[in-house]
């Protein structure tokens, strides 16, 4: 089974086995090591042939797409490399450490069972999404599905024959990002880590054991069933134990990773949730820019107006993004910044081979509050200086760039209007974002103002144009 709705902006996702099944895997296998072959230089692919790293997360699902995944990959003559259970983060350094030509990821991410997926990757870990890979691995992978593949599309003949290699990258993965800070400096602090029963349990015991802080652990047992909670930090309900916990302990901040562990969510000493923008922020201001100043900086469309106030201010370069991680990462790269956040709880760093580690980011805000005394709610609340929405989704028919030229007309004085994602419309007291989703038929809004009642008020302007 292969639908074609599975092939996302970003990756592949889709219910296992109604939409993606072994077979669909198999071909998506083929699929994405045709591309591969045909995107790399013709001299690697003659002289050595092309080294795959494929890995999974803990869902039930997983061994079995991943055996299918890795029977294609072979089919096609692909070295393969199974590096076994892993967070997101893991095989991106997996790709680089071995400086392996792609990578699988066998995951759906925080999406409970029965969804499953596969996020691919090209040499040093770079993102396939559509208009860098996708809609040829999509189309490639469907003529598989569609007719006999001896007749279309034979297999590739090997002089190689290959099997399958494994590795362990974990040990040096902890060693690489704990190189990055100066543990000897790290205070300590009374910390509460919600694992969301998640992948991040597999490493998280391992790495607590080289910090001078006090954890008290939740749900650190891998069930990718999500028995708990979804665990997904960017949904506050998700944080509800987190927030408990970390009042009852008299803990110094929490942490919640999502299910493959490459997005985070902090909750500070009061049980208050921390906005990604903030958190990216302060590590803009307090540590990338005080280690290298001028640097650029990238921050994602939704995040707050203090965020690039903020870089400006410590006189780095703040450059906007459009929302979604392949697109920040495409951007990223371009522009060799030094940071990148999302308010969604992703960070790129340049120094992890321009991706992002939700166990970095823990890393790095150990190291930049170990140079305080202040408490984290004190420092946060510094960047708390406008009133904002979430962002907010609205289910809607028409979703074109002609419907948001027609809602852009009734801002013709605003002081500034982008389109770099969507629409972004600026006042001097008040500015909006409006953006259909990448994935899902669904126009994204977020609205933010120096005060409550103005953003209240053009809420509802913005509703009511949305409803016509």
């Amino acid at each position: 089974m292969l639908n074609p709705a599975i092939f996302k902006a970003y990756d592949i996702r889709g219910i296992v086995p109604d939409e993606l099944d072994g077979e669909g895997a198999y071909k998506i296998g083929r699929a994405y090591a045709q591309f591969l072959r045909s995107s790399s230089k013709q001299e690697v692919v003659s002289s050595k042939g092309l080294t795959v790293i494929v890995q999974a997360d803990a869902r039930p699902t997983s061994p079995a797409l991943k055996a299918k995944l890795i029977q294609g990959l072979l089919e096609e003559d692909i070295k393969i490399i199974d590096g076994g259970l892993a967070t997101s983060p893991l095989i991106h350094f997996a790709i680089n450490d071995v400086q392996a030509d792609g990578g699988v990821m066998v995951t759906a991410s925080h999406i409970p069972p029965p969804y499953n997926g596969l996020k691919l990757f090209t040499k040093g870990a770079v993102n396939i999404g559509f208009g860098s890979g996708m809609d040829k691995i999509r189309d490639l992978a469907l003529q598989f599905a569609s007719s006999p593949e001896e007749k279309k599309q034979p297999i590739y003949h090997s002089m190689r024959p290959h099997k399958v290699v494994d590795g362990n990258f974990e040990d040096d993965y902890l060693k690489f990002i704990l190189g990055k800070i100066d543990v000897s400096k790290i205070k300590f602090f009374k910390v509460v880590i919600d694992a969301g029963n998640g992948m991040a349990g597999l490493l998280l015991p391992k790495l607590i054991k080289e910090l001078p802080i006090e954890v008290t652990p939740l749900f650190f047992e891998i069930d990718m069933t999500f028995p708990n909670h979804e665990a997904n930090p960017l949904k506050e309900e998700t944080l509800v134990a987190l927030q408990n916990k970390v009042k009852e302990t008299g803990a110094d901040f929490g942490v919640a990773f999502d299910g493959d562990a490459d997005r985070i969510g902090f909750v500070d000493e009061l049980g208050r949730v921390v906005r990604g923008d903030f958190v990216g922020a302060y590590l803009a201001e307090e540590w990338f820019l005080k280690k290298e100043p001028g640097e650029k900086i990238l921050y994602d469309i939704r995040s707050s107006r203090i965020v690039p106030e903020v870089i400006e201010a410590a006189g780095g370069t703040a450059i906007q993004s459009r929302a979604g991680h392949t697109l920040i990462k495409q951007l990223f790269r371009k522009e060799k910044a030094i940071f990148a956040e999302e308010r969604s709880g992703h960070f790129y760093f340049r120094d992890f081979f321009y991706s992002e580690s939700a166990f970095l980011v823990f890393l790095y805000l150990l190291a930049t509050l170990s140079k305080t005394d202040e408490k984290m709610s004190t420092i946060i609340n510094r960047y708390n200086k406008y009133f904002a929405t979430p962002e907010l989704n609205f289910t809607v028919k028409d979703r074109s760039p002609e419907r948001l030229r027609e809602i852009a007309k009734n801002f013709s004085d605003a002081k500034d209007v982008s389109w770099l994602d969507g629409i972004f419309v600026i006042y001097d007291d008040w500015w909006f974002n409006l953006r259909p989703s990448n994935t899902e038929p669904l126009m994204r809004l977020f609205v933010e103002g120096k005060n409550p009642e103005i953003v209240n008020q053009k809420l509802e302007l913005l509703k009511r144009l949305l409803a016509e």
